[in-house]
């Protein structure tokens, strides 16, 4: 018997999130140690090199992953005609980055940036054989993916880590990722159980009409994320370029994370209800109010905690990016909401809607960001981010509420997880007046913020709370039942 689409969903938010946040707290690990071995302008360099790499195939970047999960009428011959698409696509990609490497190093004036830009052009194709990751999620498997990305994950990462230790530099950070999208490629076949068979390229162009939108949402996306890191590394350098990339991974990527698990998640269970739009607007709603209510606080905590949290794990040379922290993890979050907002959107099929935020987004930020950062440099390019990023959260829940027909249903949804934030970031940033050492600080601040939060979550969300209390209790039962 199948699983109700209510047990899908949940069954899929639980693999993802809990895969996540391991995935999360070992990357954090990882580029701890990392960050203790090599140098600032290490991780500048390899930052700026995935930029290229992303500007790239933001230009061909069309939504093909998004229309085939979206879709339930595509065949399995039209789904192996789109990956040899995706195949030859990104063929010709790695070959324009290898090939445009000086170009791309001169723009950043620095020359050793060439071959490290040729090599991570590989990661491009390499990406092409995650393809199966696409199918795992229509069918709302999660178990597989989740597996395939944090054992790619954990293996990378150490073999970075001994090659950092043994003085490869830089290139710990390089082969880090190239053999990261190896393991994850074959892992992907493995639990994919999906092989290409004869293309079908009838038919396709519906496949092409959702992706065009996606295409022009990518691009103008890339622009949105990325400018700060084009301008900063051309104009600031490799030190504060390697400075923000440890605050923007803090603060930005869980955001990107979020919309990663929401939109595998809830795009293809909710696709299945787009036509009823009572089942849909209250299903998401409590998705939205379930998912903020642990979102909103954690990132208004690492608002709150960013200036002990930086010194005591990554050390004193670090110390700067905790100042960048704290303001990109406000960026983080509206980010964030606007990626659980933009998943109804992708599953009403609305894709235009994405396109039109995301230009909303760069309009408003880049003259901020241009401007400002002739007085204030990198401060100045992180507050226009913040504005773009404000005005982008606007423009998404105002169609968000136009898609499910519920006034304010945006910011109604997560009002609870709004006030808890605020009471929680007070108490805890508080902390910090206090003359005592960093790791000291951090201790005392992240217990208060837990307290906080439980406490809180009884006081506002009491039925949630309750639910997950009883689960934690039935989970202890089972376990003791098992070992007896």
């Amino acid at each position: 018997m199948q699983k109700t689409l209510k047990k899908q969903v949940f069954s899929g938010l639980a693999w993802r999130g809990s895969a996540d946040i391991a995935q999360q707290v070992l990357q954090i690990v990882f580029t701890i140690v990392l960050a203790r071995l090599l140098t600032r302008g290490d991780f500048g360099l390899v930052a700026m090199a995935l930029i290229v790499n992303r500007f790239v195939k933001a230009l061909t970047s069309i939504g093909f992953g998004a229309a085939i999960i979206q879709s339930q009428e595509i065949t399995k011959g039209q789904i192996s005609a789109i990956f040899y698409i995706q195949l030859a696509l990104n063929t010709l990609l790695t070959a324009i980055v290898v090939f445009g490497s000086g170009f791309a190093a001169s723009f950043f004036e620095e020359p050793g940036l060439k071959p490290i830009i040729q090599v991570l052009g590989f990661v491009i194709l390499l990406q092409t054989f995650q393809f199966p990751n696409i199918l795992l999620k229509k069918r709302m498997d999660f178990k597989g993916f989740s597996i395939a990305e944090i054992s790619s994950m954990v293996i990378s990462n150490i073999i970075a880590i001994i090659m950092a230790f043994y003085g490869f530099g830089v290139w710990s950070l390089v082969w880090r990722l190239i053999i990261q999208r190896i393991i994850f490629g074959a892992l992907s076949f493995y639990f994919g159980k999906w092989l290409p068979s004869k293309p079908e390229f009838k038919g396709i162009k519906p496949f092409f009409n959702f992706g065009i939108n996606m295409l022009g949402a990518h691009i103008v996306y890339f622009f949105a994320e990325n400018m700060i890191g084009l301008l900063t590394g051309r104009y600031l350098g490799k030190e504060i370029m390697g400075l923000f990339n440890i605050a923007y991974n803090l603060a930005i990527v869980p955001a990107t994370k979020i919309q990663s698990v929401l939109t595998s998640v809830l795009t293809p269970g909710f696709s299945k209800l787009q036509y009823q739009v009572e089942k849909f607007r209250s299903n998401y709603i409590k998705a939205l109010n379930l998912t903020s209510i642990l979102f909103i606080p954690f990132m208004v905590m690492l608002m709150a905690i960013s200036n002990n949290l930086i010194p005591t794990f990554y050390g004193t040379k670090w110390q700067e990016a905790g100042n960048y922290l704290m303001i990109l993890a406000v960026v983080g979050l509206l980010r964030g909401l606007s990626h659980i907002l933009r998943s109804a959107i992708i599953a009403k099929g609305k894709s235009r809607v994405i396109f039109i935020s995301t230009i909303v987004e760069v309009v408003c930020s880049l003259p901020i960001m241009y401007f400002l950062m002739q007085d204030y440099g990198i401060y100045g390019l992180i507050t226009g981010y913040l504005l773009g990023a404000l005005f982008g959260w606007i423009y998404t829940a105002y169609y968000f509420n136009r898609i499910i027909d519920y006034k304010n249903g945006a910011l109604l949804a997560v009002k609870s997880a709004i006030i808890m934030s605020i009471i929680i970031f007070v108490c805890v940033y508080s902390i910090n007046f206090i003359e005592i050492i960093s790791p000291i600080a951090l201790s005392i601040q992240l217990v208060i913020g837990l307290l906080l939060f439980v406490v809180l979550l009884y006081f506002f969300e009491k039925l949630l709370f309750m639910d997950l209390l009883n689960r934690i209790r039935l989970f202890k039962k089972e376990r003791i039942g098992k070992r007896k």
